[in-house]
């Protein structure tokens, strides 16, 4: 059998698998707050005692309700790796539009409120506005993106860049989340109080707004989760789990009911027959949903104007001037920004790039800079641009893009792999891996999302020499530095150089290689990281699994708690 000149491998590891996304989910604050509260039991006790002083509410002292008294300055930071979760500004706008309308009694659907509930349909007076300023005083439109894998599997590990919570309300989107019921969740002020790095709302992409990944039936997620953050609980009380008992709130307009998963009986009464419960509730599951009452009105006002969780500084004249919503919305430049459809090639094989800038969106004009080896070296093409490259390494890429208000740049070294399509003999090659200087050159190395998790070359530790490969995963942070961004979601590949195997049968052709690993997890379930073993004979443009291995195929060496040391007597 001949094989092929060009012959690449390629070691992915990949911490954990993606998921297909399910047809409708609901919200996820309870579970999120449980597990909070597992991980804190020290402040359990506060948080109970906040709860009940927060419950407690004076309505002679709440201030006088009247449209525009109450701004509220939002940032949507997306989670993306340049697919459909990266959605589009337009779609936030929508998401921002419904918030604005069902806040305040504008929404055209409140025609369909069955005739009881019609006097109970309340104008909370909360505006939204995305946010004019960044934390550092520049220009935004309120969207940070951030190119990320935590946007795989999203939880409270994924909240990266959270802007100060006194002054604006987070809001992360994400292509899925880790609990796969949930379209998105959010803390309750008492919780936030002492976990302030978690504060805010994560969501599913498929529930911002209602344009683009989204859809109209999905657009109220928002609306629903942003009560939480006010204190809002779900009308049957502190569960997620509505059509299981009857209960109750604390708000006394809103009838005690065990919730709806559905829109079947808009004049349920089993709760307390014949009074009929208030299906079409923002806070309710059914999916027809829209109104909040009068005091559910009182309550998310009571929780705005208190110091808990920092949230009456949202609506100062302070917070208001801080995230530059207190005036007229400003044209911001650019933020420079593109990706590639793949960042491995070969000499003189050419790639594509996308403009992805973002803050502004129009763009007049680009200037990209492929280095001096690029063919070409320079282009002034706008929304895609194609090069190749003469010579093999690392090539740094630059994007600078214009617009009407400005000009945005931004280089990203390293970003592009060329190899030598040329390939290597390699019959009776072994790889003890002793010349690091050989392996830095000639292996491409991509760490994809820049963090402590990635291979690296290992000088303490080996089988035939002294040194070996491994990949990075121990997360030595300490807290607070620890409560975002984890190695869990993570992916990074090690592509060898070219091997020439013609002349070699499939009797006498192999590769082999001695493994050593550990994990933390005590729990062989929980344990999920991937080893992927591929070959390419193209030049990267595909890839053809040789095999994977998981589990007990990659722990070896059992559960350990400090970070593991591979050495001869841990390889197998």
């Amino acid at each position: 059998m001949s094989i092929k000149n060009l012959f690449l491998s390629a070691v992915v590891l990949i911490s954990t698998s993606y998921c297909v996304e399910a047809q409708s989910a609901h919200c996820g604050n309870v579970e999120a707050q449980k597990k909070l509260l597992a991980q804190h039991p020290e402040l359990q006790k506060s948080i109970a005692q906040l709860e009940e002083s927060m419950n407690n509410i004076d309505l002679t002292k709440l201030e006088k309700n009247h449209r525009g008294d109450y701004i509220i300055p939002l940032v949507y930071h997306v989670l993306h790796n340049y697919g459909s979760e990266n959605i589009t500004d337009a779609q936030i706008y929508s998401d921002v539009k419904h918030l604005n309308d069902n806040y305040n009694k504008k929404n055209a659907d409140t025609s369909a409120v069955i005739p009881i509930f019609k006097p109970l349909i309340t104008n909370v007076g909360f505006e939204f506005r995305l946010a004019n300023k960044d934390p550092e005083g520049n220009c935004t439109n309120g969207i940070d993106r951030i190119h990320t894998y935590k946007t795989y599997f999203a939880n409270d590990q994924s909240k990266l860049n959270q802007w100060n919570r006194s002054h604006y309300l987070n809001i992360w989107v994400a292509h899925t989340l880790e609990n796969p019921t949930a379209a998105a969740y959010a803390i309750k002020p008492p919780t936030a109080q002492f976990l302030f790095y978690y504060d805010g709302i994560m969501a599913w992409n498929s529930y911002i707004g209602s344009i683009g990944t989204s859809s109209p039936n999905n657009s109220k997620t928002i609306t629903h989760e942003v009560g939480h953050c006010m204190n809002l609980d779900h009308p049957w009380g502190g569960t997620n789990n509505p059509e299981v008992a009857c209960g109750d709130d604390g708000v006394l307009d809103t009838p005690q009911t065990e919730g709806h998963d559905d829109c079947n009986n808009l004049y349920d009464s089993t709760c307390n027959a014949p009074v009929i419960e208030n299906v079409q509730n923002y806070m309710d599951y059914s999916y027809c949903t829209h109104m909040f009452t009068h005091g559910q009105r009182d309550r998310m006002i009571a929780a705005l104007t208190s110091p808990i969780a920092q949230r009456n500084s949202l609506y100062s004249a302070q917070g208001l001037a801080f995230a530059g919503v207190d005036g007229p919305k400003q044209d911001c430049a650019p933020k420079a920004d593109f990706n590639v459809n793949r960042q491995f090639t070969c000499k003189g094989t050419s790639i594509n790039f996308t403009n992805k800038s973002y803050n502004d969106t129009t763009m007049t004009a680009s200037l990209w800079d492929f280095t001096a080896d690029g063919t070409p070296a320079t282009s002034t093409t706008i929304a895609t641009a194609s090069a190749s490259f003469a010579t093999v390494g690392w090539k740094n890429i630059t994007l600078q893009a214009t617009s009407n208000a400005g000009t945005g740049t931004t280089v990203k070294n390293n970003y592009i792999y060329v190899a030598d399509p040329i390939g290597k003999v390699v019959t009776g090659q072994i790889n003890s891996f002793e010349d690091e200087t050989a392996f830095n050159t000639n292996w491409a190395n991509f760490n994809y999302y820049h963090n402590n998790y990635k291979w690296e070359h290992y000088a303490w530790g080996g089988y035939s020499g002294t040194k070996c490969i491994r990949y990075h995963a121990f997360d030595d942070r300490v807290f607070p530095q620890n409560t975002v961004g984890s190695a869990k979601g993570d992916i990074d590949e090690l592509i060898t150089e070219a091997y020439d195997l013609t002349g070699l049968s499939v009797n006498n052709a192999y590769l082999n290689f001695l493994l050593a690993g550990a994990t933390r997890a005590s729990i062989n379930a929980d344990m999920d990281d991937s080893l992927v073993i591929q070959y390419s004979i193209n030049c990267g443009a595909s890839w053809v699994n040789l095999v994977k291995l998981s589990k007990t195929g990659i722990i070896n060496n059992g559960t350990i708690a400090a970070e593991f040391n591979p050495s001869f007597a841990t390889a197998v």
